[in-house]
């Protein structure tokens, strides 16, 4: 038994260099054979498992599914695949973070080493199962070929194991780890959405494995990858499989043909030095240590496509220098190119979402419109971008030319701006304006080789455009303008534009048809505003807005300490003057009235209202008395002016006012109705005294009242300080 273990070793000892699990059983499941990846992966040293029942260790093996495959390989039956999707685990190995490997193994029946086997025939046998021809298949004359034959057995007879009457098999296990293979699977189905074309896959290469005659080269041509080994001493690949022409479109002999020129031949230009850099590591890399590098080969069709390579020391010199490394390259082109695509949507979203959020900073038109040049602009880093607005009934295809004009622009300096042009037919024509009525955009990429109609070339040309992009700009089924985007050389532009554009496109008709919206709101609100302060007949302020005012500048004089005045005016005999000349006569004195009290009041802190009925009211802040009553007599002379005629009045021929005039500073405790009072309480004084006057109100000493700081007291010359106006008899 001993010297049977020590034969074995010497003759599958190569096993050991082959990055895959070898096993060799003996037909009551004892262990012959465990190679060093074995031994990495399950974490059972060869000294522990060697002749020992297999199943000791693995006790599923021993179920009935697995016995009967084995027995047939025992009596010398056909290979068998225990596939990756159906038997995962069959010999348990931790991977990564406690996760088992994923395994694909393939069953060869090997014949028993009896006494008339010599021992080089067996490693000649041996070391011939390892070499892979460069076509992807067996040899034909191969002792491989001639045992996994399933015509029949060999004979005693064979050329091949002269002397063998009837020989006994080993079972031998060649378990490929393909955990990493399947998760990358696992992650294109998902990115990719292709599980149905992965399956075909998965079934293509378990039926090529099923119909393949020798491990090794299952192994290689059924992985989804390139295999290769690799001469550093050399600098050329001394073995390449049969995925290089699926993958790279050379035949294996082409590429090993292009001797020390690979790198220089295939390797993308800008990847040669990561490339020189990753092979500099080996020098320094331990056995079974992976390096990965990512890089693009050039496809014979001229395609640029990524490969992520994951290269091992493979063989060393006597001295112990790497001499070859055994690699694997994957293809990784779609996933790159989902990686990009993911890339430039993560940058098209955060470009809308920063730009969205811009133009929805602002309520205001010319703003939203002006951040929307200014940021497509930047992005697209094109020389100009406007918006252009459809004039009226341009959206809606009347009958008249349809134009419209360049509302608002960002244009690089050295450009000629276009702002305020107006663009007659100019992409306006009906079939573009349908077109974009069915958001269509349209990018030309220039301007000489397209399509277009000779008024577009030469409008164009006038301002150095050679391409350009246009993203209608629409609100319902309405055409409301144009996004426009011009270069002043020929571009191709990119779909990631197109798309940003578009999206933007209907987010901008919304921030339009919100500032609208905005807009009319403001003028409803200032429509209502001034239906809420001012009067309707007169259009001065009306008595709401005559008391808010009021009240706000009594409490700032009271702050400031300065005197605040006010006049109360009344039309002289007015009720006559309705009864004379009717109401709307009475309503157009009113106006012409209000219209001479507003004439005479210059300031803008100054206040004139219309107080109720014939009576009107003037604030005048910050003023002292005889200020007041110099507005008063301004006041006085104004409506004298008029002249007009006042049949019922009982001095004068012509409309007269009667004017109370009071001021004082107030007080911070008291309230503005002490000041409405004392003019008021003038304003009786004047009609008691004969209208078409102007009476200072006077504070009573008897009374003891405190109702602020009277003003200082002014000297007229006639007594009761009433000041007839020019017009008194």
């Amino acid at each position: 038994m001993i010297e049977e273990s020590k034969t074995i070793k010497e003759k599958f000892g190569v096993l050991d260099s082959v990055p895959v699990g070898a096993c060799l059983l003996q037909d009551d499941f004892v262990v012959l054979f465990w190679n060093t990846c074995l031994e990495e992966w399950t974490k059972i040293p060869r000294s522990q498992i060697l002749g020992t029942k297999i199943t000791t260790h693995f006790p599923h093996l021993s179920q009935l599914k697995y016995a009967t495959r084995f027995k047939q390989i025992f009596a010398g039956g056909p290979p068998t695949i225990f596939s990756s999707q159906i038997h995962k685990h069959l010999i348990p190995a931790t991977w990564q973070d406690g996760q088992q490997r994923i395994q694909q193994t393939t069953v060869n029946a090997v014949p028993a080493f009896e006494a008339g086997i010599e021992e080089q025939e067996i490693r000649d046998w041996v070391l011939h199962t390892l070499e892979l021809e460069s076509d992807g298949t067996l040899g034909v004359g191969s002792p491989r070929s001639a045992f996994l034959s399933r015509e029949s057995p060999p004979s005693a007879s064979s050329s091949i194991w002269p002397g063998v009457n009837c020989p006994s098999f080993y079972a031998l296990l060649v378990i490929q780890d393909v955990t990493d293979l399947t998760h990358r699977i696992q992650a294109y189905r998902t990115m990719r959405d292709q599980a149905l074309e992965e399956v075909q896959v998965r079934q293509r290469v378990e039926e090529e494995l099923r119909e393949s005659q020798h491990f090794i080269q299952q192994i290689a041509d059924a992985a989804p990858y390139l295999l290769y080994i690799y001469d550093l001493t050399e600098q050329r690949n001394v073995y390449v499989n049969g995925q290089a022409f699926k993958l790279l479109g050379y035949h294996p002999e082409a590429i090993l043909q292009m001797e020390t020129a690979l790198f220089s031949s295939l390797v993308y230009p800008e990847d040669l030095e990561k490339v020189s850099a990753h092979l500099q590591k080996f020098p320094l890399a331990l056995d079974g240590h992976i390096l990965e590098l990512e890089y693009r080969l050039k496809h014979r069709s001229g395609e640029w496509r990524w490969f992520r390579c994951r290269d091992q020391v493979f063989a060393r010199t006597a001295s112990g220098e790497p001499k070859q490394i055994f690699g694997t390259a994957q293809d990784i082109t779609e996933y790159k190119r989902a990686e990009e695509a993911l890339r430039q949507q993560n940058e098209r979203e955060l470009l809308m979402a920063t730009i969205t959020q811009h133009i929805r900073q602002s309520l205001d038109l010319g703003e939203v419109l002006r951040t929307t040049v200014n940021e497509v602009r930047q992005f697209l880093q094109a020389d100009r971008v406007m918006i252009v607005r459809f004039n009226p009934c341009s959206g809606s295809l009347c009958a008249a030319p349809a134009t419209g004009a360049v509302t608002v622009e960002s244009v690089a300096p050295n450009c000629r701006p276009m702002l305020g042009e107006t663009l007659e037919k100019f992409c306006f024509d009906e079939f573009y304006i349908e077109a974009y009525q069915h958001r269509a955009i349209r990018p030309i990429d220039d301007v000489s080789a397209a399509d277009l109609p000779q008024y577009q070339i030469d409008l164009l040309a006038q301002f150095a455009v050679r391409a350009y992009l246009v993203v209608p700009l629409v609100q319902g089924e309405e055409l409301w303008g144009l996004l426009m985007a011009h270069q002043c050389t020929p571009r191709q532009w990119m779909q990631l534009e197109v798309e940003l554009l578009s999206n933007l496109a209907t987010q901008l008709a919304i921030a339009i048809k919100q500032a609208e919206l905005y807009q009319q709101l403001q003028a409803a609100n200032l429509k209502l505003e001034r239906l809420a302060t001012l009067d309707e007949l007169t259009q001065l302020a009306n008595r709401r807005r005559f008391d808010q005012y009021l009240e706000m500048e009594w409490r700032r004089q009271a702050r400031e300490q300065t005197p605040l005045s006010l006049i109360l005016c009344d039309i002289d005999s007015f009720k006559s003057y309705n009864d004379t000349y009717g109401h709307p006569g009475g309503d157009e004195c009113l106006r012409q009235v209000a219209g001479a009290i507003g004439n005479a009041i210059n300031r803008p802190a100054d206040l004139v209202a219309r107080y109720g009925g014939e009576e009107f009211a003037v604030i005048l802040p910050n003023t002292a008395l005889q200020g007041a009553v110099q507005v008063a007599e301004h006041i006085q002379f104004k409506i004298a002016a008029l002249q007009l005629p006042h049949a019922g009045s009982q001095v004068s021929q012509y409309v007269t006012v009667s004017l109370g005039v009071a001021s004082m500073v107030p007080a911070s405790e008291s309230a503005t109705s002490i000041l409405i009072a004392a003019a008021d309480q003038a304003l009786y004084q004047a009609k008691r005294l004969g209208r078409d006057r102007i009476q200072v109100y006077q504070p009573d000493p008897a009374s003891g009242k405190a109702i602020g700081t009277p003003s200082p007291r002014v000297d007229f010359s006639r007594s009761n300080t009433n000041c007839p106006s020019p017009t008194s008899a």
